[in-house]
């Protein structure tokens, strides 16, 4: 009886995760724009400018992370360019390291963000991955150098 009640609890949150899920990606994307427009100082985490004459690089220091917990970094990207910008999909050096990049093209001198999520299970010590972004515009590379040190 409790292993049933245990995977109706189970089933239960997948759903309502799922749910969540579809919710996010039907949101309104101009609501999302106008709130990465806000001021830098409103959000925490590391902030950049996305640069056109250089790699935009950025270091991600996780910290330390519990074996066997997820950790995530919010990174806001500045526009710098003269026209709209979009991060269109990401290579990362390990399965561990995942990211969600914005839905919606970065306005001209508008803020993005980019979540970094890492997944300590499986990993020991000291971590260190790399994670290339791919933009629409082939001038603009970003680099994301991410770091934890996994602790038991």
């Amino acid at each position: 009886m409790k292993r049933l009640v245990a995977i109706g609890l189970i089933v239960a949150m997948v759903a309502l995760f799922a749910a969540i899920r579809i919710w996010d990606s039907t949101t309104d994307n101009s609501k999302k724009s106008t709130e990465a427009q806000t001021s830098k100082e409103e959000i925490a985490g590391l902030s950049v400018d996305i640069r056109t004459d250089s790699i935009t690089e950025i270091i991600a220091e996780l910290g330390y992370v519990p074996y066997g917990a997820i950790s995530s970094q919010r990174i806001r990207l500045r526009n710098t360019t003269d026209k709209p910008l979009s991060l269109v999909e990401y290579q990362a050096t390990c399965r561990c390291t995942w990211m969600e990049l914005p839905r919606y093209p970065i306005d001209p001198d508008a803020w993005g963000e980019i979540e970094l999520f890492f997944d300590s299970r499986g990993e020991f010590g000291s971590v260190g991955n790399y994670v290339e972004i791919t933009t629409s515009n082939e001038e603009c590379r970003i680099a994301v150098w991410m770091s934890a040190e996994v602790i038991n």
